[in-house]
């Protein structure tokens, strides 16, 4: 053989070693493992359909798919979002210009006609979600041509641009929805940087990053929000890898977590207060002098600060400090005085030191759903108190996404003769817009759409009217104050506290940030190997 020929041999091997190797490398590039941050929930969502069901898991998966008008950002400034522009033509109407080139993920247009869809599904009375119970000042929404739309309120309403922002009214693939009609929660389809893929029941749901985004595609490939209802366990999953991010960290790991070089531990106040709804027409708590004396006859603030330490803070009024409106109207701790207003109603202690009248022990059910952190704790230190002091108070347990059913199925017995059968119901709400109204005004109108206390004033109803109208904001705010100290006299609620998140990932997940109004933007989320 030529010494040529075994020249051309050998280059051909090596050719061919060499088309190996690349190949390989090429399968090993394309074996990558995709970059999916995966997230810890609680609670499983209902449906992730928002214009129904708007617990809070709800939230936490399907503000990755959907998107609002508007968005506050960092500083609780509104700013465009999938409207690009706006304008108050008069004292009641709001003329939006949408943002161009948008699809949903089925590939519908977004557009004016979307947009009208999704405000009228909003504010129909049939409809059971929250967006009902926030966006009912809306009159009528028109299309002025395909990327123009225009809202008309019922009349003035300072907080409208700001309820637009609200996650409650994120933008829906409504023609979808038509379509898939009670499936379109388990199949939804937003606008949003994520699109939904599958959900597999009591373990997962996974969506994978939306490559045509409008903003720019995501940075990972993906989310993964796996269901882990127990605590211990979302400790264990995050310290091994598992998952990424948990947004309910338990109290009692947080001092571990802290100590590992690889996690991050953020604590910080929650857009939130935690209250009790009092039912008015309860036959003990109907008597003011009942009410009055549960405000005093426990230490509220000392049993909330030796309980919750870093993960709440007592609240003093119908909403946060931080929101415009706010009041502060303290209890003060007086069992004396508790125990005069009770004798004023006819009970006295039975030989066990329970306070009875007519035979019957001053025993209350608080309906709790265990939703905040160290929440049950607290309540069963509550539970004490008032037993020392003569009161029985059991605690009724029922799933977090129930609480809100709950109420609005008590709502609705208004005008019937039916009367809601509880005694005291734990309700969380959340202050995300600047405006105190959000924390009260849909609690406790006359007509509100999550008054389940049978509360009803005229005067605070005009209050109302005044507090969220296109008024100066010094008579807006007197008018916020003196609607507060009405509740204040009729107590048809007792506040309770501010709860703060607890959140920890893990040190490979860039780019999460904790939102002032109280949700999560995961498309600038990084993950590193």
């Amino acid at each position: 053989m030529s010494r040529r020929a075994i020249m051309l041999g050998l280059l051909g091997v090596f050719v061919l070693v060499g088309a190996g190797l690349f190949a390989a490398g090429s399968t090993e590039a394309a074996a990558a493992p995709e970059k999916i941050v995966r997230i810890a929930l609680s609670v499983e969502p209902g449906s992730l359909d928002l214009h129904a069901d708007t617990t809070t898991a709800s939230m936490d998966v399907a503000q990755t798919v959907y998107e609002t008008l508007l968005r506050f950002d960092y500083d609780m400034k509104l700013i465009p979002w999938l409207a690009t522009s706006w304008e108050q033509l008069d004292e009641v109407t709001y003329r939006f210009k949408l943002r161009e080139g948008v699809t949903f993920h089925s590939g519908n247009p977004f557009n004016a006609e979307a947009v009208k869809a999704n405000m009228d599904r909003m504010t129909d009375p049939v409809t059971p979600g929250l967006p009902n119970a926030y966006l009912n000042f809306i009159k009528e929404t028109r299309v002025l041509d395909e990327y123009t739309v225009e809202i008309q309120a019922k009349s003035p309403y300072g907080p409208a641009l700001a309820y637009l922002a609200l996650p409650f009214a994120m933008i829906h693939d409504t023609r979808r929805a038509r379509e898939l009609g009670e499936s379109f929660g388990v199949q939804p389809s937003g606008t949003g940087p994520f699109v939904f893929e599958r959900w597999d029941r009591g373990s997962a749901i996974t969506l994978k990053a939306n490559k045509q985004y409008w903003g720019g595609a995501p940075a990972v490939d993906g989310l993964q929000f796996r269901i882990i209802p127990e605590a211990g366990s979302r400790t264990i999953a995050l310290r091994t890898g598992e998952v990424h991010i948990t947004t309910q960290v338990p109290p009692q790991a947080i001092p571990q977590l802290q100590n590992e070089p690889n996690l991050n531990v953020i604590i910080e106040p929650e857009p939130r207060i935690i209250r009790w709804q009092v039912n008015l027409s309860h036959p003990i708590l109907s008597d003011i002098n009942v009410r009055r004396a549960l405000t005093q006859a426990i230490d509220y603030d000392m049993i909330v600060e030796a309980i919750l330490g870093d993960f709440g803070t007592p609240v003093h009024g119908y909403t946060t400090p931080e929101q415009f409106g706010y009041l502060a109207l303290p209890y003060a701790y007086n069992p004396q005085q508790a125990a005069d207003l009770l004798r004023r109603s006819g009970w006295a202690k039975n030989p066990q030191g329970i306070y009875q009248k007519d035979g019957k022990p001053l025993e209350l059910e608080i309906i709790t759903g265990n939703k905040m952190a160290r929440e049950l704790e607290l309540f069963e230190a509550m539970q004490s108190d008032f037993r020392d002091f003569g009161i029985v108070i059991n605690l009724k347990l029922i799933e977090g996404a129930q609480i809100y059913p709950e109420i609005v199925r008590y709502t609705k017995m208004r005008g019937t003769e039916q009367k809601p059968d509880f005694a005291l119901l734990t309700m969380d709400l959340g202050t995300r817009t600047g405006e105190g109204n959000v924390s009260f005004e849909t609690s406790f109108r006359s007509n509100g759409t999550r008054n389940c206390t049978t509360y009803s004033n005229p005067e605070f109803d005009r209050l109302m009217d005044i507090a969220v109208s296109g008024a100066p904001a010094d008579v807006r705010l007197d008018a916020y104050h003196k609607a507060q100290r009405l509740l204040h006299e009729a107590l048809p609620a007792i506040h309770l506290w501010q709860p703060s998140w607890a959140i920890a990932t893990t040190a490979a997940v860039t780019g999460f940030r904790l939102h002032p109004a109280g949700v999560w933007y995961y498309n600038g989320l990084q993950l590193r190997p």
